[in-house]
């Protein structure tokens, strides 16, 4: 069989893209690692406020407040201490709604940030974050459960001279991706008869 330019240059560029497709990472998809309310879905009273203590280290990539927006409302400020210290400041994003009370939307932002363990408080400007009666606003934090070695030493330490308490580093970023094996090698498995299949109609013709 007798191969031409043509076809060897459409196989080396399907080896490429399958060589490309197999090697980079597959991130996982985000987990919901605490709930300032219990995964409650009652009925919301209002608050501009939510305050609540981590018990260990979370790796966060996902910041999400459940919020009353206003129709013409697309971003949300909003400000989180770390034990009475200057923590975050940003502007949340309208997310996914409730299909039934379109008001009702998630404000979520990508902060790829340490939250270590200790007492936090999150603010917005006005009384419209849902408050779950009797408890506090719902604050919802998605990524994975971190450990002090798993990041370098770096950012601005906020526990004040002469704690006892080991000081705590509140800029850490998290390095890496989360990457899924089983995801890994569905993926290589499907390139691998995806490639097979158009070489082999390649040579065909």
């Amino acid at each position: 069989m007798r191969f031409n330019l043509k076809k060897i240059f459409f196989i080396s560029i399907l080896i490429f893209l399958s060589a490309f497709i197999l090697l980079r990472p597959v991130k996982a998809a985000d987990e919901l690692i605490f709930d300032t309310t219990n995964h409650y879905l009652g009925g919301c009273q209002l608050t501009n406020k939510s305050e609540f203590e981590l018990k260990e280290n979370l790796s966060v990539s996902t910041f999400q407040l459940w919020y009353n927006w206003n129709q013409d409302e697309t971003s949300l400020p909003v400000a989180v201490t770390f034990n009475g210290e200057k923590f975050a400041n940003f502007d949340a994003k309208r997310s996914a709604c409730d299909p039934y009370q379109h008001q009702w939307c998630n404000a979520d932002y990508s902060i790829n940030r340490v939250f270590r363990k200790g007492k936090y408080s999150v603010e917005i400007p006005n009384n419209r974050m849902c408050l779950k009666p009797n408890e506090t606003g719902t604050v919802r934090l998605y990524g994975s459960k971190d450990t002090v070695s798993s990041f370098p030493p770096t950012g601005a330490i906020t526990n004040p001279p002469g704690n006892k308490e080991q000081p705590t580093i509140t800029a850490a970023r998290i390095p890496g991706c989360s990457c899924k094996q089983s995801t890994i090698i569905l993926s290589a498995v499907v390139t691998s008869i995806a490639t097979s299949a158009l070489v082999a109609l390649l040579l065909r013709r």
